[in-house]
């Protein structure tokens, strides 16, 4: 029982206690703001907030993974396999029949994945890089290896362009999104179960925990908040794209990792991923807004990955460095 209580996420205690990203979340915000041109304004910031919203609601899954001790690579393959199974399904379906099978599409996919990973036991890594190869082949082979056009309608386009009391749809669902990824992991028992799952499924499967089921039970809602993310996405292009989205799975991981969340598994909180996001979404915002090339997002998103890690790894770093004896210290003195 004490493996059970000591693995418990910290509760607030009353006083403000951000991660170190909301500093540099900060930091990018003023060096942007002053460097360069339009960043602040009211219109960019929406803007900027409305593209991140996407990367947002995936982050939310691949958080919930790396808390398990996993990884998702398949959220790319599998937007791109929901935007394919959306628009091919609207003739017969409708619009909103048509973004059910979409995110179907991607249920499916975690549904396998967290299957694959729980029952069988399976390294998350093989299991998801292969779902990304057999979902992108999917989706090429649906579309014949050419985007699908959707017939234009307002109804189609309301869930990336709509607005609620005046605030756009895709920031909405990105807030609701992060405060249900919040509510689960502070204040429920699968979220205390997924913490100890990931810091050690030994020792939750000796203490009697159903380890696999809370494996699958990750994966899948992982999967509802990427198929979220879809059919945002799906509805921001219009369109049914194979290749749509291939950056996304590397994206969320980046955006986990600068907000401080572990790839060791066992440790993560909602507020640190949204700070990652912003992260993401300021640096890809500016790079726009600097005119500089796609190739340069990429570059920074490599070496924000990196940096994190490296970060992350900076206490075991220091612990591999030659220590001087104490006897030589006071010889160097004298």
């Amino acid at each position: 029982m004490m493996a059970l209580t000591g693995a418990r996420p910290r509760r607030f205690s009353g006083r403000l206690n951000p991660p170190a990203a909301a500093w540099v979340v900060l930091l990018l915000f003023c060096v942007f703001a002053l460097a360069v041109p339009r960043f602040a304004s009211a219109g960019n910031l929406e803007n900027l907030l409305r593209v991140g919203s996407i990367l947002g609601i995936a982050a939310c899954g691949q958080t919930i993974v790396l808390i398990l001790g996993g990884i998702e690579f398949s959220f790319g393959a599998s937007a791109a396999l929901a935007s394919v199974v959306t628009v091919l399904a609207l003739p017969s379906a409708g619009v909103a029949g048509g973004f059910a099978a979409g995110a179907a599409s991607v249920l499916l996919v975690g549904l396998v994945n967290g299957t694959l990973v729980a029952r069988f036991s399976l390294p998350p890594f093989l299991v998801t890089l292969g779902m990304l190869m057999v979902a992108g082949g999917g989706a090429a082979v649906l579309a014949g290896g050419l985007p699908i056009d959707a017939p234009p309608s307002d109804a189609f386009s309301w869930p990336a362009r709509g607005r609620v009391a005046g605030i756009p749809v895709p920031i909405l669902a990105a807030a609701a999104s992060f405060a249900l990824l919040h509510l689960l992991l502070a204040h429920t028992r699968a979220g205390r179960l997924w913490y100890l799952v990931g810091a050690n499924g030994t020792a939750a499967r000796l203490s009697g925990i159903t380890v696999w089921r809370s494996v699958l039970a990750g994966y899948l809602l992982a999967g509802a908040f990427c198929a979220l993310a879809a059919v945002i996405l799906t509805s921001r292009v219009a369109s049914g794209q194979p290749g749509l989205a291939p950056n996304l799975p590397f994206e969320t991981i980046a955006a986990c990792a600068v907000g401080g969340i572990p790839l060791a598994g066992g440790q993560g909180r909602a507020v640190q991923t949204l700070c990652g996001v912003l992260v993401i979404a300021m640096l890809n915002n500016a790079v726009v807004l600097l005119n500089l090339p796609v190739a340069y997002q990429q570059l920074m998103i490599a070496a924000v990955i990196l940096g994190a890690v490296i970060l992350q790894r900076a206490p075991l770093l220091l612990l591999l460095l030659p220590v001087r004896p104490a006897r030589q210290l006071e010889e160097d003195r004298s």
